[in-house]
């Protein structure tokens, strides 16, 4: 248990803080993989996107669609603000004996931002491919675990001011991610931690990147059929 307090501190204190020389804070990620058809998810986040919602839904044992939604309002101690949404297709292989499972997402968000000390403001959009491999519905003692790791490559563009000028920029960027569901059959406690980077030679140009982002959030699982092993 101090183990969790302690790393949900940490995530707090890391996105509490956002310096004024980035102009983009990455958002969290829908991670949602599914044990069987018909199973739906839902949950609450709080992080790097501010508060956030998300869902998603397994249309077969194999195809699922899952959506995200977030915003970070911009205060006076903190002259960072944005709004995003996507949207996504998953794909996913059969669950093996050990219900580990890999998953596919391919889709799209768009948003805005604004970061009043360097005059910026500006429309985006991230096309994406997310790949990712889950552990869905282990055993913890009494309690339920699911766990994931993978890659999101993202490819981000960017319209809008820096002061008079226009600012416009197209970039790849990448993003290594894990995190962890624990809790009962159906309601979880759930933590992601990830990190974000452009390719080599590129830090400096265009958007900058806010290198890590994440979130601590509790998880809900709709089932047609209660029963899990």
């Amino acid at each position: 248990m101090k183990k969790i307090v302690c790393m949900v501190g940490t995530c707090y204190t890391l996105f509490s803080c956002k310096p004024p020389i980035y102009s983009y804070v990455p958002p969290t990620m829908n991670t949602t993989a599914y044990s069987r058809a018909g199973e739906g998810q839902l949950g609450v986040l709080f992080g790097s996107p501010g508060i956030a919602a998300k869902g998603g839904l397994a249309l077969t044992k194999n195809i699922s669609v899952n959506a995200w939604a977030g915003t970070l309002p911009s205060g006076e101690n903190d002259d960072y603000g944005s709004r995003e949404a996507e949207f996504s297709l998953g794909i996913q292989t059969n669950p093996n004996r050990n219900n580990g499972v890999t998953s596919f997402y391919l889709g799209m968000s768009s948003g805005s931002n604004e970061k009043n000390k360097m005059g910026l403001e500006g429309d985006f959009t991230r096309s994406f491919l997310q790949i990712q491999r889950s552990a869905i519905d282990k055993r913890l003692g009494s309690f339920r675990l699911d766990g994931v790791f993978g890659l999101r490559i993202n490819y981000f563009s960017y319209k809008g001011f820096k002061g008079d000028e226009p600012f416009n920029d197209h970039r790849w960027y990448y993003e290594p991610y894990f995190g962890l569901n624990v809790g009962g059959k159906n309601v979880r406690f759930e933590l992601l931690q990830g990190f974000a980077f452009k390719n080599t030679g590129e830090w400096n140009q265009g958007v900058r990147i806010f290198p890590l982002f994440g979130h601590i959030g509790m998880l809900v699982k709709i089932r047609k059929n209660q029963s899990i092993n």
